[in-house]
């Protein structure tokens, strides 16, 4: 698990925020999944096959517990497009599955009841089940949408033979939440309506402003985790007046970090537009000068404008501009 992927999971610690992303990117925000009835649960899976011990580790895992239900939700976090994806999945939840009859077949095998023959080579009871294992994927890439396959089908090539191979092949549909789809997270019910907010529109400065302006008070009580792994995915490198250790931890306002970077912007681009402004006067005055002297000393005009594009280093359109705008004083 790389140092991103550290981030998103340990923000997702926090069981109201896994049950609200769950409640939000499977049920449309109905509070289906209560955070009291989740339970951790250990992400690695193992599998042993020819070429060896096959390992794979998910995120974050929960079994959820409910009333009348029993599942395991594994949520994957991918900040850039894995276009196997579904491979990926398919094969966890698989390993995962595989896990859950591996107990059902040591329990067996210790049971001194009677066992059918059937039983003893399926290593498993007739009757019994399996609990579901569900799969999200949430995607916090920010140079452009998911564009990878959701299903099974996507991946398979079978243009125009579809009617004859795809209804005798098993899809699967991996549950990739990206928020590039979304203009509202009125779904969600904890801060992660504000947290995928600010990632939907961080590049859009206008209106990011909005935003923060509306609903100023979210963005106040943004947990240090959120902002921290926010900082980690927009690419904030520094922001003024908050320290490198702060900035790291997301122990800043978040609000007021914002107007801090609005503020600072101005600043420069005042400072540049000072500096931009002493370099075009320096060099409309070469310019007079070159115009003046050239026709001084009877230089034909398209010498004169040469001369301003090679002295001055400008195109052919300023060089003109600087000729018509001079000429008549020189004249």
């Amino acid at each position: 698990m790389g140092k991103p992927d550290v981030y998103e999971s340990d923000y997702l610690e926090n069981a109201e925020i896994f049950a609200d992303l769950i409640n939000g990117v499977l049920y449309q925000g109905e509070q289906v999944v209560k955070p009291q009835a989740l339970k951790e649960q250990d992400g690695e899976l193992r599998s042993i096959q020819s070429g060896g011990v096959k390992k794979t580790v998910r995120d974050k895992v929960r079994l959820w517990n409910g009333n009348t239900i029993l599942a395991i939700f594994a949520v994957e976090n991918q900040t850039k497009v894995d276009y196997h994806m579904v491979l990926r999945a398919m094969l966890a939840e698989s390993m995962a599955y595989e896990k859950q009859w591996k107990k059902r077949k040591k329990e067996l095998e210790q049971e001194n009841g009677s066992v059918t023959a059937d039983e003893f080579i399926s290593g498993m009871r007739k009757e019994e089940k399996f609990t579901p294992v569900i799969t999200v994927v949430v995607y916090y890439g920010r140079e452009k949408p998911w564009d990878g396959a959701k299903t099974l089908y996507d991946l398979l090539d079978v243009e125009g033979n579809e009617e004859k191979i795809l209804p005798f092949i098993s899809n699967y549909r991996l549950n990739v939440f990206d928020y590039h789809e979304y203009d509202d997270f009125s779904q969600f019910h904890s801060e992660l309506q504000s947290f995928f907010e600010f990632l939907r529109y961080s590049g859009d400065k206008e209106k990011l402003k909005e935003k923060l302006r509306e609903n100023r008070e979210n963005y106040g009580s943004l947990s240090a985790e959120a902002k921290a792994l926010l900082v980690h995915l927009t690419n904030i490198k520094e922001i003024p007046n908050v320290g490198d250790n702060e900035l790291e931890k997301g122990e800043f306002d978040m609000c007021k970090a914002f107007e801090d970077m609005k503020e600072e912007g101005r600043t420069e681009g005042k400072i540049e537009g000072k500096i931009e402004g002493k370099i075009e006067g320096k060099i409309e005055g070469r310019a007079e000068e070159i115009v003046e002297m050239g026709y001084e000393f009877g230089i034909p005009e398209n010498e004169i404008m040469e001369r301003l594009q090679n002295k001055l280093d400008i195109s052919v359109e300023e060089a003109e501009k600087y000729l018509s705008m001079f000429k008549r004083r020189a004249v």
